[in-house]
């Protein structure tokens, strides 16, 4: 592995534990910086473009969540898999698993292409699939 190859890995790394970490403390301003200003945050059928956007989609999200007395919530990331590309970006997989105040609640995969930014790494695209959902969970499409 060479020295750039690994830069990557360990930036993307630290990227992909900072976006755990904001969500799961509510810093969803911090959270929303994390993308790329034209980076795309894709949830099932839905898309948000740019952080103002992103911004958004969380802060109604946390709202949502709160209402429904869901947090505090943790998200626990394992499998990662960072790809160094040729042009300097990066692709990911990772698996997750959302806890709630109930438990285990819904779980899938990030697919991710995260970008070099002027202070750090960021996401051009985050593609969340939810592979499935606990039984009684709130958030499970009816």
């Amino acid at each position: 592995m060479t020295d750039a190859e690994l830069r990557i890995r360990v930036g993307v790394g630290h990227l992909m534990a900072s976006y755990q970490y904001l969500a799961d403390t509510g810093k969803v301003e911090r959270l929303a910086q994390l993308f790329a200003p034209d980076g795309v945050l894709e949830i099932g059928d839905e898309k948000w473009v740019g952080p103002e956007a992103i911004l958004a989609m969380f802060v109604d999200t946390a709202q949502r969540f709160t209402a429904a007395d869901f947090l505090p919530a943790r998200h626990h990331l394992s499998s990662i898999y960072i790809e160094p590309r040729p042009d300097g970006s990066a692709r990911t997989y990772a698996c997750f698993q959302f806890i709630g105040t109930r438990g285990l609640d819904h779980w899938g995969t990030y697919r991710d292409t995260a970008i070099p930014g002027p202070d750090g790494w960021l996401f051009a695209h985050r593609r969340v699939i939810t592979e499935g959902f606990a039984a009684g969970s709130r958030l499970s499409p009816a």
